[in-house]
């Protein structure tokens, strides 16, 4: 009977442990470097910020470039810094329990949107370095004028009809025979 007791009691300590443990959130941290996109990580916009799946956390971007999120659980994310000027790689975050000692280890590697999670990219180093891969350019120059732009507008092509209609239709009327002018003019 004290047996049958112990092993109960066993039971729901190991039940427990795993609750609490499957409850346990991580911290992802990292850092945006500047590179040659960008020279200065404090001239990106005050809006940025690291999501990680689509938005279930987010964290901001501190002045020297540091973040951390917080709330992620084990498992696979995609991480992205959401920025209105720059454009960032995205990443494919697994944070899993180490056997050995227990603790959790972070393996990180650059992803393309729209292919398989590969194990076979290199895996970045811990905390993340995430550096800008372009700058967006929202602005297009104006055009200038040009002369074949303008003749190939359809208003302007609409316009060239109708004037060679006005100026070339009576040229060809008088050359037509009399004879068939009349047959034309008797039948409307």
């Amino acid at each position: 009977m004290l047996a049958r007791a112990l092993l109960l009691v066993q039971c729901v300590l190991v039940l427990a442990a795993a609750v609490l443990a499957a409850d346990k959130t991580y911290r992802l941290r990292g850092t945006v470097v500047p590179n040659d996109v960008l020279g200065d990580v404090a001239s990106l916009a005050a809006g940025a910020q690291v999501v990680v799946n689509g938005g279930e956390q987010r964290a901001f971007i501190r002045g020297d470039g540091q973040f951390a999120v917080d709330g992620l659980g084990l498992g696979d994310a995609l991480v992205e810094i959401q920025s209105t000027e720059y454009a960032f790689p995205k990443i494919h975050v697994r944070i899993a329990v180490g056997e050995e000692d227990g603790r959790a280890a972070v393996a990180a590697r650059y992803v393309q949107l729209g292919a398989k999670w590969s194990e076979d990219a290199p895996v970045l180093a811990y905390p993340l370095q995430i550096a800008a891969s372009a700058k967006y350019d929202f602005f297009t120059p104006r055009q200038g004028f040009s002369i074949v732009a303008m003749f190939s507008n359809p208003y302007m092509l609409m316009v060239g009809a109708s004037l060679a209609a006005v100026f070339i239709l009576p040229r060809l009327q008088a050359n037509i025979d009399p004879e068939t002018m009349k047959e034309l003019q008797a039948k409307s």
